[in-house]
């Protein structure tokens, strides 16, 4: 699984580097200005994300050209995803291997995926209407950032529902040691422990008791979070079973899915384990039990 980061990208030359279909995550820059002058597609890109399932993003503030396969690897360097670029149009440029990233730049990719728009039809058709409005402005390249009127940045509020807002570290209550020392942790669990830092917002050098209070804080707060425990409550027996018509299937119904360090489609019981784990210990009206011989049901009793 690999996350292309790009400040310009045209569709034809994204087709021809991605004939193995590994890429499946971009974020990519998207000025009005950049799709005014021709550096960027627009609705081609677009489109092709969603024939392929790849899940794109805006970052309008992104230089940097990457791909980072999720785990400790990157490609990086000055070459964008266009014919001039990384294609045969003749720009000289230059990347580089790096095979063993560090935990921090780990980070760094999630806080900016994290302050990305997902990009839906509807934000593809704002975008537009903009590019229409300001393109009769663009003369030469160098008028663009004097003369053109960029989208802005949407505060990112309605992404809360995306899988990748779910947490992924297993052993909430091992947590800050594997946050003192990552380095100790498998390529996932560190990928994993990386995503929940920059989900939740938490910063180096705490100490545990500022650890635990400011993770269960913004946990608590998280959009996600506060509405399947406010559907738990509102079930007749303020509780919610696993599976069929339980947790998994609201999961599934109120997300889309997004590549996470850990595989939805492959270990959403680990999943939804997490999620229970991590809701239990946070807030102690709620508790797990395994009622006879089912599975897991997870219930709200207020102490």
């Amino acid at each position: 699984m690999v996350t292309l980061f790009s400040a310009y990208i045209k569709t034809e030359q994204l087709r021809k580097i991605n004939e193995t279909k590994s890429i499946k995550q971009i974020v990519v820059r998207w000025e009005v200005g950049d799709i005014c002058f021709g550096a960027s597609d627009l609705e081609s890109l677009y489109d092709y994300c969603i024939d392929n399932k790849i899940k794109l993003f805006r970052n309008n503030k992104i230089h940097l050209k990457v791909f980072w396969n999720n785990n400790n690897s990157v490609l990086f360097g000055s070459a964008n995803v266009t014919y001039n670029g990384i294609g045969e149009g003749g720009n000289l440029e230059l990347n580089g291997l790096q095979e063993n990233i560090s935990f921090n730049d780990k980070k760094y990719f999630n806080e900016i995926i994290k302050k990305s728009n997902y990009v839906t039809k509807e934000l593809v058709l704002e975008i537009r209407q903009k590019v229409d409005e300001q393109k009769s402005k663009v003369i030469k390249i160098e008028d663009i950032p004097s003369e053109i009127e960029d989208f802005p940045l949407i505060e990112v509020v309605e992404d809360s529902f995306l899988i990748s807002q779910l947490p992924m570290s297993f052993n909430i209550f091992n947590l800050y040691e594997s946050y003192l020392k990552p380095e100790l942790l498998s390529e996932e669990d560190e990928n994993c422990l990386a995503h929940d830092l920059v989900l939740y917002d938490i910063p180096n050098n705490l100490e545990k008791d500022e650890f635990y209070s400011m993770l269960k804080e913004n946990f608590n707060k998280h959009s996600f979070v506060i509405a399947l425990k406010d559907y738990i409550k509102e079930q007749k027996t303020q509780s919610l079973r696993y599976g069929r018509g339980g947790v998994v299937d609201w999961i599934q119904a109120k997300t889309t899915t997004v590549p996470t360090p850990r595989s939805w489609e492959l270990k959403k019981e680990q999943i939804v384990n997490i999620l229970y784990e991590w809701i239990c210990f946070f807030d102690k009206d709620f508790v797990v039990e395994v009622p006879g011989r089912r599975s897991e049901v997870i219930f709200y009793r207020p102490v």
